[in-house]
């Protein structure tokens, strides 16, 4: 024993030792900490000095941004000096001739004005702009004024030498602000015969509302009603176009579609994987009152816009004499965009959108095709009457059916012929309703099925567990007593097998209430289920006959049908 003691001395030693590491630790860790704080400090260092490199960042950009500011104002005040004077030099005799054409048909309105005043101002601005159309229009519209037809004819040739287009669309207004409308309907008739269906100015579609309320006389031998089917023809001819408008108004069907949800159908949009397609096909069926609604409306609404009309005319006219030629809209360009970034204060991003809206609401060209479209769907945008929409259905009828039987079509060929059905693992599916009993027998032996497989979980158990039981019920009463061992062991035994017993029967009990009331649960699933089936197709039935009605509203219009025939003046025409 004595070999195996331990010396009091070799303990105060180890203690000593673990002492002075402990004190060893303690410094370290006190050091840690200090190094911890400094890193600490350095961190709040670098994050203020971040902080102060953002700042002034930001305030050297705000810098930068107004030098560039301010440095485009000055450029932009100094360029509009420099393209007025050059606009000045080269073009001021157009601004003159502009004017004059203004005066001109004023003075005529009123007739305060002497013909040779009228002849005397329009002569010497004839021999001063060698290539603008509109000093010799405005010499034809002098003479014309003034019953000279010798020079009339003389002046309105070289007008259309240089602008035919534009001369025939000012002489066409004339005509009409002057109340000579089969003169007005001449006109009109060349203008048309020289548009391009595939690169036509928004002007057109108010020149279409006045053809179509009437105001440029009554088109009786349809001459320009056959050059707008014309232009159409023109256009179909062209690859991929008809596709091309099919989906155009395919796509304006499907935004009227309207969406339902699940609330009169609950079971379906909740037990069967079919309801999305059900709901898509059903949303889509929703749309054939909606387009119809839609149609009738526009084709019952009384037309009483003459007079606003005869004002957009007049516009029409005023832009188109005070509209600037191909030969200056180079420089008037710069100089609207310097104008605008004037006053935008130097903003040259706000300046550049202003400018490109500016273009794109004046100077867009589309084809004709979408200018009937935006005049048939968002007549408001385009500022169309409801006259001009009126034709422009009438004019993509074609269009318009072909695109919706296509839709119609694909949504029928999309209903779910079956209908499934799925609750919990039991799937099974429906066409009409009518296979009522198939179903419920199918759900009750998927439920027996269950109930059978649970209940076979729930068996007494073999003897072997018995057995097992009783032998470790023996073991642990051997360990207290052996006088009164038969006894205890059958009364542990007849216990055991007793409690076995009622166990299981409690758990059947059980599983038999749950299956069943599920069952009664399913089973009013699946009569909701058959009765929205039922719903279902009698509501989409109902629904799919309301394209006919479309069909056939379409079917009946004709474009000669809205465009109002009035009665003309028989007075001299100037061509």
């Amino acid at each position: 024993m004595a070999d195996q003691s331990i010396s009091r001395a070799n303990l105060n030693h180890i203690e000593n030792n673990l002492s002075r590491l402990a004190n060893n630790l303690a410094v370290v860790a006190d050091n840690i900490e200090i190094v911890s704080s400094q890193v600490g400090n350095v961190d709040n260092r670098v994050s203020s000095v971040a902080t102060e490199l953002a700042n002034l960042t930001a305030e050297f950009r705000n810098f930068v941004n107004e030098s560039n500011r301010v440095a485009n104002l000055a450029d932009a005040k100094q360029t509009v000096a420099l393209l007025e004077q050059e606009l000045r030099k080269k073009f001021g005799n157009y601004e003159t001739i502009r004017n004059h054409t203004v005066g001109i048909l004023q003075a005529s309105d009123l007739s305060i004005v002497k013909k040779e005043t009228i002849e005397n101002a329009t002569e010497e601005m004839m021999i001063s702009t060698p290539r603008y159309w509109l000093a010799p229009a405005l010499i034809a519209l002098s003479a014309w004024l003034s019953d000279n037809k010798e020079l009339a004819d003389k002046a309105l040739k070289e007008a259309m030498r240089r602008d035919d287009e534009k001369t025939s669309l000012l002489f066409c207004l004339i005509s009409k602000r002057a109340g000579k409308l089969d003169g007005s309907l001449v006109w009109l008739e060349r203008y048309f015969s020289m548009q391009d269906p595939k690169k036509m100015e928004r002007r057109i579609i108010v020149v279409l509302d006045a053809f179509a309320a009437g105001l440029f006389g009554g088109d009786i031998n349809g001459v320009c009603t056959n050059k707008i089917k014309d232009w159409l023809n023109e256009l179909s001819s062209s690859a991929g176009f008809v596709e091309k408008q099919r989906e155009q108004w395919q796509s304006a069907i499907l935004a009227r579609k309207t969406t339902i949800d699940g609330d009169n159908f609950p079971v379906l949009s909740k037990y069967s994987p079919t309801w999305t397609k059900m709901k898509d096909s059903l949303e889509f069926a929703e749309i054939h009152e909606n387009i119809y609604q839609y149609f009738s409306n526009i084709f019952n609404t009384k037309v009483n816009n003459a007079a606003s009309l005869s004002a957009k005319i007049d516009e029409i006219l005023d832009n188109l004499v005070k509209n600037y030629d191909n030969d200056e809209l180079p420089l008037r360009s710069k100089l609207r965009k310097n104008q605008l970034t004037i006053e935008e204060n130097g903003n040259i991003q706000r300046a550049t959108q202003r400018f490109d809206e500016e273009v794109k609401a004046y100077s867009e060209y589309e084809d004709f095709s979408q200018h009937l479209t935006s005049i048939a769907l968002t007549p408001e945008s385009s500022g169309a009457l409801i006259t001009t929409q009126k034709l422009a259905i009438t004019l993509s009828k074609q269009w318009i059916v072909d695109a919706y039987e296509d839709l119609t079509a694909k949504n029928r060929a999309s209903v779910p012929l079956d209908i499934e059905l799925e609750i919990s693992d039991w799937k099974d599916k429906s066409r009409d309703g009518s296979n009522e009993a198939e179903l419920k027998a199918s759900l009750n032996n998927y439920m027996d099925n269950i109930k059978a497989e649970q209940l076979s979980k729930l068996k007494f158990p073999n003897k072997k567990v018995i057995i097992s039981g009783i032998i470790g019920a023996i073991l642990f009463v051997l360990s207290i007593v052996t006088v009164i061992l038969p006894i205890i062991v059958a009364i542990i035994t007849a216990t055991y097998i007793f409690m076995q017993k009622r166990a299981i029967d409690k758990g059947r009990n059980a599983v038999i209430e749950q299956i069943e009331n599920e069952r009664t649960n399913y089973l009013q699933i699946l009569n909701g289920f058959l009765a929205e089936v039922v719903d279902f197709r009698r509501l989409y039935s109902e629904k799919d006959k309301n394209s006919q009605k479309v069909i056939d509203l379409l079917n009946e219009l004709t474009p000669e049908q809205y465009i109002t025939v009035q009665n003309s003046n028989k007075v001299r025409q100037v061509l």
